[in-house]
Formats: C-alpha cells, sequence, structure tokens
C-alpha cells in the first residue's frame, strides 16, 4: 500500500518518489494547487475504495495529514 501511496503523490505533484516526506504541504508546493488536491482525493478514493467526506478533503494540507484520515478509515499506508 506505501508504493501506491507514494505513486499517487509522486504522480499528482509531479515530484520524484525519493523525495516525498509527510512533511511535504501544500502551501509549500507550487505545483500543490486546488487541482491536485482533488486529484489526490479523487486517486486515493480510486486505489483505496473509499469516500472522503468534504470536511476531510477540506482538512489536509500536508501529506501527512492525508496519511492520517486514510488511517482513520483503517488503511495503512
Amino acid at each position: 500500500m506505501e508504493k501506491n501511496f507514494r505513486q499517487l503523490i509522486g504522480k499528482v505533484l509531479k515530484i520524484p518518489i525519493d523525495e516525498l516526506g509527510d512533511d511535504v504541504a501544500c502551501d509549500a508546493l507550487g505545483q500543490w494547487s486546488s487541482l491536485q488536491h482533488v486529484q489526490l482525493v479523487a486517486g486515493a478514493e480510486d486505489i483505496y475504495g473509499i469516500r472522503f467526506s468534504p470536511r476531510e478533503i477540506r482538512s489536509f494540507r500536508t501529506i501527512a495529514g492525508l496519511r492520517a484520515i486514510l488511517s482513520s478509515k483503517g488503511i495503512v499506508t
């Protein structure tokens, strides 16, 4: 699962997988736009077969935040 998670983040944000860390935040990246945020949500929903609530979608601003939401849904990344 970790591999799928990292591949999704890298693909959407156009960051090499080896440069990804949980501290990567949308405010620090010019490429983490609202469109990429939606792509991350849609990609995670497809990969893991889940749905995010509107509150969850708005709440995460870092990779760690997305990981925490997935963890709360019983998904280990």
